[in-house]
């Protein structure tokens, strides 16, 4: 389950009843993203409503509680354990805020999980972290959500990419991209970002079974 997913739950267990254009707008992404958010929860067996009409709206039925048959300790330990990932590699830190919401579900558990990853999970793996709040990165980030191209300037050139997903490696963060082939790009080299109107479709092969990439 993606970050946002998981605040789309807790955002609609508090407010009880939204639509989709107030989710939009709370969560910064097109009407789009947000049904395939909820398409996402209801696939992991959330009782999420959507009704028509004056009287409609979005909701959770009212006998839903969120608990720990949703979240099982391996997924409560297989998170926190991520998101000290991130916050080794990157400028912006989101365990704490993350976990004091998981806290709601089982207290003891992140608490005793938490500890696990100070004192046994340490990340080496670059000199500097990675800001994935520039400009550049927040574009990318929006076409992933949206499944809009993006063109880049990389090295004083342009090109138009469906960008696929982030790759992590020992020298930085690189992003897995369609043009006219699969390339990696170095993150840290793309100078501007502009979002383009056009969309693709997500059937790419995945980055772990391309055999085929080449470096940019």
């Amino acid at each position: 389950m993606r970050n946002r997913q998981f605040e789309l739950l807790l955002h609609l267990l508090k407010v009880k009843k939204t639509t989709h254009a107030a989710l939009a707008h709370q969560f910064e992404v097109s009407v789009k993203t947000i049904q395939r958010d909820i398409d996402q929860l209801a696939r992991l067996g959330v009782p999420i409503i959507c009704q028509r009409g004056s009287n409609g709206g979005i909701f959770i039925e009212e006998s839903y509680k969120l608990n720990t048959s949703f979240f099982t300790p391996n997924d409560l330990q297989t998170i926190t354990f991520a998101l000290s990932l991130y916050d080794a590699i990157s400028v912006k830190k989101q365990k704490e805020q993350v976990l004091q919401k998981l806290a709601l579900i089982s207290p003891d558990l992140i608490q005793l999980f938490e500890q696990d990853a100070q004192d046994y999970f340490v990340v080496d793996l670059m000199p500097q972290p990675i800001d994935l709040t520039t400009s550049v990165h927040t574009a990318i980030q929006y076409c992933f959500d949206e499944e809009q191209l993006l063109e880049i300037q990389y090295n004083q050139e342009l090109y138009t990419i469906a960008p696929i997903s982030y790759v992590l490696k020992a020298d930085g963060l690189y992003i897995y991209t369609f043009t006219d082939g699969y390339y990696l790009f170095k993150t840290e080299n793309i100078q501007t970002a502009r979002i383009l109107t056009e969309t693709f479709e997500r059937d790419f092969i995945p980055y772990e079974k391309n055999a085929h990439i080449l470096f940019k």
